[in-house]
């Protein structure tokens, strides 16, 4: 056990001094299936927000997905973005949030948490494409909690912060 805690400390370590430039925010859309593992999923649109970072790749996130029998998750969070290479890159991230079931399914309590993992491909533009599966439940807040499955497609849109320019840099 303590051989598995030092071999984590170490990595962990070496993943938070390498220095990489700063993240741009992204925006991302996309479209995906509800209770994908279900007999009768729905088709969802998901629409997440990632603020740009300049520490350790945790990134603050807002999420929005709609399904075809009027189901709503609406939630905010943090990501890791994990890269494999330059290109690659695998994150997960956990997000407390608001469940409205319309017609839908009934997930037994309004306050839900979304845990995800991604995997995404790193565009010439900082833009991303990539696929995200989804888990949502209550966490057993009551006696129900049937969870649903989401997968879905993004292309992640990147808003790259803009330079600021010191007052020394400025001119007279």
């Amino acid at each position: 056990m303590r051989f598995f805690l030092s071999l984590f400390l170490v990595v962990s370590f070496v993943l938070i001094g390498k220095e990489r430039p700063p993240l741009p925010s992204h925006l991302m859309v996309g479209p995906g299936i509800f209770d994908v593992d279900k007999p009768h999923p729905r088709f969802l649109t998901q629409i997440e927000y990632r603020w740009e970072v300049n520490c350790h790749h945790v990134r603050p996130l807002a999420a929005f997905f709609y399904t075809t029998d009027q189901n709503f998750y609406i939630c905010g969070g943090a990501g890791y973005d994990i890269f494999l290479g330059r290109k690659v890159v695998i994150t997960p991230s956990f997000a407390p949030g608001v469940y409205y079931h319309g017609h839908g399914k009934h997930l037994g309590f309004p306050i839900n948490f979304r845990s995800a993992i991604e995997l995404s491909f790193v565009l010439g533009n900082q833009a991303r494409i990539g696929a995200q599966f989804n888990h949502i439940s209550n966490a057993r807040m009551l006696w129900k909690n049937p969870g649903a499955d989401s997968l879905y497609i993004f292309y992640a849109i990147p808003f790259t912060p803009k330079k600021r320019v010191s007052d020394d840099a400025k001119e007279p």
